[in-house]
């Protein structure tokens, strides 16, 4: 289904008149927002935490042996070298979220639909065909190389265009307003909110409104 913002569906609401949010017929709000993704670094931000939380399990794992032995001179020694390899991950990491960008035409564009229930993040369906087209290319990569993580992350990539946050089970709201950002966090989804500066406050407060285990 199209999810583009059909002008002659909305009705302006009578509580709030936005720059680019509007209330439709069907008493949901929606809007798009193209993230730039040049000046706005949250999605590579994310990216780099989840896999730096990873690699920090995988260290932590590792070492228990030592650490239990009290070999505290070996976990320190060898931690220099863990902070190499971070580094050339950056960088690598970086390089290829700029490869990607380039793919979107440097815009990272979403619609977004929104009601007292949840919000709903999805990519427009140019921007689906763009990520099937990555992760096919990704998952490719990794058969040829043998690479099962990287088939898995092509495939996460290629299915991955849409995102619903549950407002009763959100557990953190965090404003970015630098980035025009809200991070609307579940236990186990992370979403990302994007909107104008002009519309920030109205989507961060209605969002908090509806969200009963979020300390106000």
């Amino acid at each position: 289904m199209n999810t583009e913002i059909n002008n002659s569906e909305q009705l302006e609401s009578p509580k709030y008149t936005g720059i680019n949010v509007r209330l439709c017929t069907d008493g949901k709000y929606r809007w798009t927002y193209p993230m730039n993704m040049l000046t706005n670094p949250s999605v590579y931000i994310t990216v780099c935490k989840i896999f730096g939380g990873i690699a920090a399990i995988g260290y932590i794992i590792g070492y228990i042996g030592p650490i239990l032995r009290g070999d505290f001179e070996k976990v320190l020694g060898d931690l220099k070298w863990w902070g190499v390899a971070v580094l050339v991950f950056l960088a690598i990491s970086a390089v290829a979220y700029l490869i990607v960008a380039a793919q979107y035409g440097w815009k990272y564009t979403v619609n977004f639909t929104m009601d007292e229930n949840g919000i709903n993040h999805e990519l427009t369906p140019k921007g689906k065909k763009i990520a099937k087209r990555i992760g096919a290319a990704t998952a490719g990569v990794g058969g040829v190389g043998g690479s099962i993580g990287r088939v898995g992350q092509g495939i996460l990539v290629a299915n991955h265009t849409s995102l619903s946050s549950d407002f009763k089970v959100v557990r953190s709201v965090k404003p970015h307003r630098r980035w025009h950002t809200i991070n609307v966090n579940e236990p186990f989804a992370k979403n990302q909110v994007y909107t104008t500066k002009e519309d920030f406050d109205f989507v961060l407060d209605y969002i908090l409104q509806h969200c009963p285990k979020v300390k106000k």
